[in-house]
């Protein structure tokens, strides 16, 4: 094994296919379009044969610790690439510093978060049983969307009773809007504002808001199941409750979230977060301070002067990553 598995982006034409499939992913796989991406492990840029011979054969160098990343909101491996010409990724810092195998996931980010979340469940079982050597530890980084889609995975997992569930020891969430996305939000509001008003430029731009994907109105709320979204109109001004998904009690989770506030104590470190995701929805929290999803005071970061993307790849956050990864 190199330690550069997934390193290299999918370039110009996989980023661009990743951008489409985040903005109409939904309408693409109805249509059974060839543009639709299939959910894949990877490797060095290269797609993972799921058969115990041709994985010996790809990864040589194979452990029995492998941890998963999943990219955002039309992400590609590229998002885990550091700035400079060696290209390195938390991925291959890991292999060399704690003998992990990373994979990485592709798939299309226009789904519902838990049709995304319920294929990973059923691709991390056929993993670990073609994988060359016994798993004996698997963890998960999810950055933005992917820890949504990390999330909904290991409840259906647990619901369907994985084994591969039993062996996941770390989650890492990394900006994950588990309490929904401020900016999907205001589209939200905005989409359904115009296409109230009796004019044709208004209600034309109102109804192209609205054709956006599945997924993307799915982070409105930091929606995981498919109770959250089935019967229930999505473009309605209200979204229903959504179901509550308890964390793995396996594995220990952690969160890491980005502020572009030069300290994480002024006011908006908190309210206004990476911009893209608060420091309140990271947590699983709401402004009115209840919280859906518990995690431990120590298990929780919050950065200064970090921005969205930029979790994917910045030397604090992985080491923050390390700090953590042999204290449960």
């Amino acid at each position: 094994m190199t330690g550069e598995r997934g390193s290299r982006g999918a370039g110009a034409a996989g980023q661009a296919l990743s951008v489409l499939n985040g903005m109409l992913g939904d309408l693409l796989e109805d249509r059974q379009s060839s543009l639709a991406i299939p959910m894949s492990f990877r490797c060095d840029g290269a797609e993972l044969r799921l058969d115990r011979e041709a994985l010996a054969e790809e990864l040589p160098g194979a452990t029995g610790s492998v941890c998963l990343f999943v990219p955002g909101l039309m992400g590609t491996d590229a998002v885990w690439r550091f700035p400079g010409p060696a290209g390195a990724t938390y991925g291959s810092r890991l292999a060399a510093d704690r003998n992990v195998t990373p994979v990485f996931l592709s798939y299309n980010s226009g789904r519902h978060v838990s049709g995304n979340g319920r294929q990973l469940a059923l691709l991390l079982q056929a993993l670990v049983a073609a994988w060359p050597v016994e798993i004996e530890e698997l963890s998960l980084v999810g950055h933005s969307m992917g820890g949504l889609v990390v999330r909904s995975a290991c409840h259906y997992g647990a619901l369907e009773g994985c084994p591969w569930v039993e062996k996941v020891r770390r989650v890492f969430l990394l900006g994950a809007p588990l309490s929904g996305a401020p900016l999907e939000k205001l589209v939200h509001v905005a989409d359904f504002t115009l296409t109230t008003i009796w004019n044709p430029v208004t209600r034309f731009i109102g109804r192209a808001l609205r054709r956006r994907s599945a997924g993307i109105k799915d982070l409105r709320f930091g929606a995981l199941v498919e109770e959250d979204w089935s019967g229930h109109d999505p473009d309605e001004l209200r979204w229903p409750r959504r179901q509550p998904v308890p964390l793995l009690r396996t594995a220990d989770h952690y969160v890491i979230a980005g502020s572009l506030a030069g300290r994480i104590d002024h006011p908006a470190a908190r309210v206004l977060g990476d911009p893209l995701v608060t420091f309140f929805s990271a947590t699983g929290q709401t402004l009115a301070g209840r919280r859906a999803t518990p995690f431990r005071e120590s298990h929780v970061r919050n950065l200064p002067k970090l921005g969205h993307l930029a979790l994917a790849h910045d030397d604090t956050v992985y080491e923050q990553m390390l700090a953590w990864w042999n204290t449960p």
